[in-house]
């Protein structure tokens, strides 16, 4: 089984696309006594914290400040990509934010709620 998330990175001509990444996930007996679950490989990490955005926030074109994952834990926002297409996260969702080169992405709070992330950030 593999799970499938959006990445933003860079690409070759200076802007962002989206692809997807896959991550699979094995069943394993990772907490016993509880039952096997799905389980994926583990990545190193080097920080975590989290991130609040007021309603109605904006951000004009940028890259990502860091390499890092982006988990929405309340309230939903959007990514969109130079290369076109756009990304609605909610909560329950992931993000993986790459595109730490060049112009970057646009991204915004939608709707009448303040987000609230959690951010993991990877080696660079």
């Amino acid at each position: 089984m593999n799970l499938t998330f959006s990445r933003l990175v860079a690409d070759k001509d200076g802007g962002s696309k989206f692809v997807e990444v896959e991550i699979p996930v094995v069943m394993q007996a990772f907490a016993p006594p509880a039952l096997p679950f799905g389980v994926s490989p583990m990545s190193a990490a080097t920080q975590c914290g989290f991130l609040h955005l007021p309603a109605g926030w904006f951000g004009e074109l940028h890259p990502s400040p860091i390499p890092m994952w982006i988990f929405v834990l309340r309230g939903e926002m959007q990514f969109e990509a130079t290369a076109g297409g756009a990304r609605r996260i909610v909560p329950g969702s992931a993000l993986l934010l790459e595109d730490t080169t060049g112009k970057g992405h646009v991204s915004r709070v939608l709707g009448d709620e303040d987000v609230t992330l959690a951010v993991v950030r990877l080696p660079a």
